[in-house]
């Protein structure tokens, strides 16, 4: 397994819990001694590295299954981060990938907040996000652009969840 964009590590442990063979990246040098720590405290092994999902420093048909949530669409080139998640995965191998839905809750109310409410009602959506949501240059797609971005996969199953970041709880 690998996971693009390991944080503080909690989700990479369930994988090590299940007994995965691991491997886990981050932009962030802090990040991965976070999980670095957090693995060493637990008795946990993952090769862990600091790398950039739009070049990722593994062979052709490295990997049964790479996750990442939450992470690419924070890229500047999300869809080079998907050819990449692409490249590394094998064939008959599975990617989990959670991407911003454009059309969210979260959105909806930026967008209240950040044009209705200053009298720019005309405000798009990309700019809402890329200006207010977590990191500057943060995107969100529709189905059909997460269809399109994850065209190159043999199949593709797209769900869109309503979860407790939605609710602010």
């Amino acid at each position: 397994v690998l996971e693009i964009g390991v944080g503080l590590g909690a989700d990479h442990q369930r994988f090590a819990e299940t007994g995965a063979v691991l491997t886990g990246v981050d932009l962030t040098a802090r990040a991965v001694e976070h999980t670095r720590l957090r693995f060493r405290e637990l008795g946990l092994v993952s090769d862990l590295r600091v790398a950039d999902a739009e070049t990722l420093p593994f062979a052709d048909d490295s990997f049964d299954c790479v996750y990442s949530w939450g992470v690419l669409h924070h890229s500047p080139d999300t869809a080079k981060c998907v050819s990449e998640v692409l490249r590394v995965l094998r064939r008959g191998g599975v990617a989990k990938v959670m991407i911003y839905h454009k059309h969210s809750f979260v959105g909806f109310m930026l967008w209240v907040r950040y044009a209705l409410l200053r009298l720019r009602p005309f405000t798009q959506l990309e700019t809402i996000y890329t200006e207010y949501l977590e990191s500057p240059g943060t995107k969100a797609y529709t189905v059909g652009e997460g269809r399109q971005l994850f065209g190159g996969f043999s199949s593709v199953e797209i769900d869109t969840v309503l979860t407790h970041g939605d609710l602010l709880s």
